[in-house]
């Protein structure tokens, strides 16, 4: 028959009160439960502290914790005993301090405190896969964790703090919230994801059994997103690109049949990039797995990339990195004439944030222009589910923000819809 007692072993005042947990044969452990009492008010037949404690030993505290304690070493000895597990002092050690929110030595910390919880899960992320998708996942996505992880240690630092995992609540988003805002001029929109990512994080923690608050999961905690000010190039720029010569700049040469080729197919930069992966037919681009969401995809060939395609004698153009692509489509848009000004959002390189103002268009310019572009001049002509087919976007809502109509073309649209229904 199994029993647990707490007893003392010094009658110096104060001590430790142990707690006692043995099985016939089978073990007898002894571990130490972190308490401190005064043995003079120690009642080992009642296994409490008594009523005439002095009030430097909190009775009222300590008695519902060794009750607690108590029932949480019983809880603790049947799922381990299911698993098959070993009872030891060390395990009783360990059931001690995992009751007390107390790390029992290093590698438990992650059990308890918030950043190295998100350390650890960082680096069991880069070779766990994703459910969803079956792949990896992304270095993309473990470099948004690491940034989040960065955000955090800045927080403690700047609030002399060290978290623990059921910190993460209400309090604490208002507190990161002004960090984030008066610290490090943050967004509105950069922020929001920094909080998502804290969420997710803590949904794994709730996942695996650890104590989380439930306030994360509130609907205050987030943060508004600012409206972004995203450009597009409509059917008449394109067609100034289109029929731009760079046959004396090679490079620029190359990275306009690039440009046409994600603006007429709405790709991700990180799709447009393996493109001599592709099957191109005469008519369609077959996309077996698409890097971000691993769906398949099946797309009509515009004349404009077939045009591409006869440019270079059948050879599809070479592709190049990200950050010359972003660098080298400005400078087109500029030499074609792409200059008017217009509202957008633009990095300024001595804060390293975005910022609102009026800028020559070209300057606005970046890979995502393509597959925004792409869904804006075909909405309105086509039915949103077959414009969302060919960008792979799963709901529709996901699919609207990429719309980026001006209000002048609104305005156009609906004086043609007049004129033509007068």
């Amino acid at each position: 028959m199994a029993n647990i007692k707490y007893l003392t072993k010094s009658k110096r005042n104060p001590c430790s009160l142990y707690v006692r947990f043995y099985k016939g044969r089978d073990f007898d452990i002894t571990s130490n439960t972190g308490y401190l009492i005064d043995p003079k008010y120690w009642s080992l037949k009642q296994q409490r502290i008594t009523t005439g404690a002095s009030s430097s030993f909190d009775a009222s505290f300590i008695n519902p914790q060794l009750v607690l304690l108590k029932e949480y070493i019983i809880n603790s000895f049947n799922e381990n005993y299911a698993q098959g597990g070993v009872f030891n002092k060390n395990w009783l050690d360990g059931v001690v301090a995992k009751f007390n929110n107390r790390p029992k030595d290093e590698l438990s910390n992650h059990e308890i405190y918030f950043v190295p919880f998100v350390q650890r899960h960082i680096e069991q992320s880069r070779t766990r896969v994703n459910p969803n998708s079956g792949k990896l996942i992304s270095p993309r996505t473990i470099q948004k964790y690491e940034t989040t992880l960065t955000r955090l240690k800045e927080f403690q630092d700047h609030e002399r703090i060290v978290l623990k995992i059921w910190d993460i609540d209400l309090s604490f988003h208002r507190a990161f919230l002004s960090f984030l805002k008066t610290e490090g001029n943050y967004g509105g929109t950069t922020i929001s994801k920094y909080l998502d990512q804290i969420k997710s994080f803590c949904r794994e923690a709730k996942t695996i059994g650890l104590k989380v608050s439930p306030e994360f999961e509130h609907r205050s905690f987030t943060a508004r997103r600012d409206k972004p000010i995203d450009v597009h190039l409509n059917e008449k720029e394109i067609g100034l690109i289109f029929k731009a010569n760079f046959s004396e700049n090679m490079r620029l040469k190359n990275v306009r049949q690039l440009m046409l080729i994600g603006l007429w197919t709405g790709l991700r930069i990180s799709d447009l990039k393996r493109i001599h992966d592709y099957s191109f037919t005469e008519n369609r681009i077959q996309i077996v797995d698409s890097y971000k969401t691993g769906g398949y995809i099946n797309i009509p060939i515009h004349s404009h990339i077939k045009a591409v395609i006869d440019e270079n004698n059948g050879e599809l153009p070479r592709v190049i990195s990200d950050a010359k692509f972003n660098l080298y489509v400005k400078e087109i848009c500029k030499e074609v004439g792409i200059d008017q000004v217009v509202m957008g959002s633009k990095m300024n390189p001595e804060t390293n944030r975005k910022e609102k103002g009026y800028f020559p268009k070209y300057e606005l310019i970046s890979s995502h222009t393509c597959r925004r572009s792409f869904a804006t001049n075909l909405y309105g002509k086509l039915p949103n589910q077959t414009i969302m087919a060919i960008t792979n976007h799963k709901s529709e809502q996901q699919f609207i923000k990429y719309i980026k109509t001006t209000q002048d073309e609104h305005v156009a649209k609906l004086q043609k819809y007049w004129d033509e229904n007068s």
